[in-house]
């Protein structure tokens, strides 16, 4: 089944914000309505609390209809996904298919294009090498925190040097953290399975985890074969946009040996045909 943890939690924290908003808003008009005699100022932070708290109800409701919508488009694509690898996935057809989707105002982005298994030894291999990787990534990432949350903290914030050290410092640790649990979650899940991953235009299921790669929030920019890695890697990075600008991730699939020809023909149709097209 496909992972809506993010979505599920997304959903959780949005019925907070709009039970919050919703508090705030009666709190607000009841006050900002009321007959009572108060000053004009104390009026008026009334009316801000419930203009405020309208906006928190809406964005609440917003955001939680869309991780529902998020989690029902990601269960049909994985049911259809699951449908198509029924059979034998011919790579030249896929690639076929894909081109002529490509032409058309409304692509098809769920077009199946690959299925790979994979023998254990190189499961094994990409597991470890995966969660070192994410290891590093989120170590880099606390030191760029720490320098960059120091440097602004103490420019910007009027905070000393010790105390915007301490703060980059826990903030950074506590991310790195959370991205340690989920790179060990993510070890021990897909080590104590068979390697199995389907790709399409859209998706990829790993070991049956969800990854988006286009729609209408994420988009595929970039897809790079790295040759020097053991087993070699297909790295697709996805960029979205966030209130501080774009942002990206990289998924990363393993290519088994008797499948080097197949990852070739990925390369060209999602560089020629997908990217900046679906």
């Amino acid at each position: 089944m496909a992972n809506n943890t993010g979505q599920a939690i997304s959903m959780a924290l949005a019925l907070f914000i709009a039970l919050l908003g919703l508090c705030c808003s009666i709190i607000g008009l009841s006050g900002a309505l009321s007959g009572d005699e108060m000053d004009n100022w104390i009026r008026g932070v009334l009316w801000v609390l419930a203009i405020s708290g309208g906006m928190m109800l809406y964005g609440g409701v917003t955001m939680f209809f869309g991780a529902k919508k998020k989690i029902k488009d990601t269960t049909r694509d994985e049911q259809e996904l699951a449908q198509a690898i029924k059979n034998p996935v011919n790579i030249d057809d896929a690639v076929k298919s894909v081109r002529e989707q490509a032409e058309k105002p409304f692509a098809d982005k769920n077009t199946l294009l690959a299925h790979w298994t994979y023998s254990d030894e190189e499961w094994k291999a990409f597991t470890k090498k995966e969660f070192n990787f994410r290891i590093r990534e989120a170590l880099v990432l606390w030191l760029i925190l720490v320098g960059l949350g120091t440097w602004l903290l103490a420019s910007y914030r009027d905070m000393g040097h010790l105390a915007a050290f301490i703060s980059s410092l826990s903030i950074g640790g506590l991310i790195t953290f959370i991205r340690f649990i989920i790179a060990y979650n993510a070890l021990k899940a897909n080590s104590s399975k068979p390697g199995d991953v389907v790709i399409s235009a859209k998706s990829i299921l790993i070991n049956g985890t969800y990854h988006t790669l286009n729609d209408e929030n994420k988009t595929l920019s970039k897809l790079e074969l790295l040759q020097d890695e053991n087993p070699q890697i297909l790295e697709f990075t996805v960029v979205w946009n966030t209130r501080r600008g774009q942002t990206n991730e990289q998924v990363r699939v393993p290519v088994p040996s008797d499948k080097l020809s197949e990852a070739a023909k990925l390369m060209e149709v999602f560089n020629n045909d997908v990217i900046g097209k679906y």
